[in-house]
């Protein structure tokens, strides 16, 4: 009798530790990561003027939607917009907004003009690098210095998006720049602002006005950000 009831008790202690183990393996299973993808400008904030009829706030749209649509089939991944349609979102609205609901990633985009009509190719800022390059030779990233944690994982972001991006502006990609993001202030997460080519360059506008290559721009960027959390 002594031995029946061992051997139940042993087979209720597996069975709490398989279902113990199932739920965390369906918990980290759900678990996704929340990106936030800012297509600037919107409602009568036109940006920057391709044509008479069409603005950087139609460009950044179709992109950003782009992209919540080519990421919507990865398991592990969240995307929320600042916005999904042609509104008005003021900066302090949307880093509010960003801000409430806690994401691990947020990805601007922007439409670049100046420096000249030879002014080519896309950009990519964040805050902080020159400090992070100044840094360079800490010895380790502690959990205590978590601004260079964000900053490395803002690096090894832009290094993913500079090798995709490259593919549809070989050899124009201008590099990773230091910039006040005002959008940006306080966020303690990956962060970079993504000026995808100049308005001001007739070879960047008729590549950013065409339906095909938004396509492409939006599918690198989401490669990268899938390749960011392999």
């Amino acid at each position: 009798m002594i031995g029946i009831i061992k051997k139940s008790l042993i087979l209720s202690l597996f069975a709490l530790i398989f279902v113990i183990c199932l739920s965390f393996n369906l918990s980290a299973a759900e678990k996704k990561h929340l990106v936030v993808i800012d297509p600037a400008h919107g409602g009568q904030d036109v940006g920057v003027k391709l044509t008479d009829k069409i603005g950087e706030k139609e460009i950044t749209l179709a992109i950003a939607l782009a992209m919540q649509k080519e990421l919507a089939g990865e398991n592990n991944i969240e995307v929320v917009l600042t916005r999904n349609s042609d509104t008005n979102v003021t900066i302090k609205e949307r880093k509010a907004n960003t801000l409430k609901i806690k994401p691990e990633l947020f990805l601007s985009l922007h439409i670049n003009a100046g420096f000249g009509k030879e002014a080519n190719g896309f950009e990519l800022y964040y805050p902080g690098f020159k400090e992070l390059q100044e840094n360079k030779k800490a010895a380790k990233i502690s959990p205590k210095n978590k601004k260079n944690k964000y900053l490395n994982d803002s690096v090894r972001l832009a290094n993913f998006i500079q090798k995709n991006m490259d593919a549809l502006f070989p050899r124009k990609g201008r590099g990773l720049r230091e910039a006040d993001v005002p959008i940006m202030e306080g966020m303690t997460i990956p962060a970079l602002v993504v000026e995808m080519g100049f308005a001001s360059n007739s070879e960047d506008k008729k590549k950013l006005l065409s339906p095909d290559t938004q396509t492409e721009i939006a599918k690198a960027l989401a490669k990268s950000i899938i390749l960011f959390y392999r």
